[in-house]
């Protein structure tokens, strides 16, 4: 059994210097957009002309399948009950290079999984994104013993917070729990729904003075979100939000965040 779990472990564990291109997505407070977020980053990567998988791992009401309307979507459910495996669960949003495995909103399928069952899962989906360019996972905003899977098995992690005060110490815990269990991880920070660019420097910097004094790696800012209209009505339509670029400002924000990441990623 040790000798099992040893091999397991060394499966999911990134080795330094090798490259998944599997990211994971988490915010430190609830309702701030993480799953939409996720959900429009990897649009956008798309659009760059990358093959992207986008993974439920949030089983709250406001998780992936939430946001959008897909054609006779199959739950991540499905898999763990032994009905299907995730290859029969993928739902093309449009085109086959932009592939969604969804869960049912509000049915927290990874409470009810017991853990060996979750090494399995996360086994079979670290095969599964060796055939795209890039693999998006949201996580929601719990980190949870559960969950810290899909961490061990990807590559760069994206930290959403906003402009809430309460929300940067719950970052900041993010963060520092990262750092604790000694993620071998890229760390990206996008700071969402700022009203402007200068507020949302602002927010970048009471974050970076708070992780200095804790000692804390500071994440790369990759990009910040500005809140608009047109998120609102994008939202209540199940749209994505990039049929509004380019008069969207937030959209805009998450194609740039898309180009710069391909560029990053590009020059490893």
């Amino acid at each position: 059994m040790a000798e099992d779990f040893n091999i397991i472990h060394n499966t999911l564990f990134l080795e330094k210097g090798s490259s998944r291109h599997i990211s994971i997505f988490v915010s430190g407070s609830e309702h701030i957009g993480s799953s939409w977020c996720a959900l429009s980053l990897a649009h956008a990567l798309n659009i760059e002309k990358k093959r992207v998988l986008l993974v439920d791992g949030n089983g709250n009401f406001s998780n992936i399948s939430s946001y959008i309307l897909l054609n006779n979507p199959l739950y991540l459910e499905e898999y763990f009950k032994g009905n299907n495996t995730l290859n029969q669960l993928l739902t093309a949003y449009k085109n086959k290079d932009f592939n969604i495995l969804t869960a049912n909103p509000g049915n927290n399928f990874l409470a009810d999984a017991s853990i060996g069952r979750i090494h399995v899962f996360t086994d079979d989906l670290g095969f599964l994104a060796s055939n795209y360019d890039h693999t998006i996972i949201d996580v929601g905003e719990d980190l949870t013993e559960k969950n810290l899977e899909f961490y061990q098995l990807a590559d760069t992690i994206f930290i959403l917070c906003s402009e809430k005060n309460s929300d940067l110490v719950k970052t900041l815990d993010i963060i520092r729990h990262i750092h604790e269990i000694g993620l071998s991880a890229n760390c990206n920070l996008i700071i969402n729904r700022v009203n402007s660019f200068e507020d949302g420097y602002k927010i970048y910097k009471e974050l970076y003075k708070a992780l200095e004094r804790n000692n804390l790696a500071v994440p790369n800012l990759i990009g910040m979100v500005r809140f608009d209209t047109r998120i609102r009505d994008t939202i209540k339509n199940r749209e994505l939000l990039l049929s509004r670029y380019p008069a969207s400002e937030a959209a805009i924000d998450i194609c740039n965040i898309a180009k710069k990441f391909c560029l990053e990623n590009s020059n490893e």
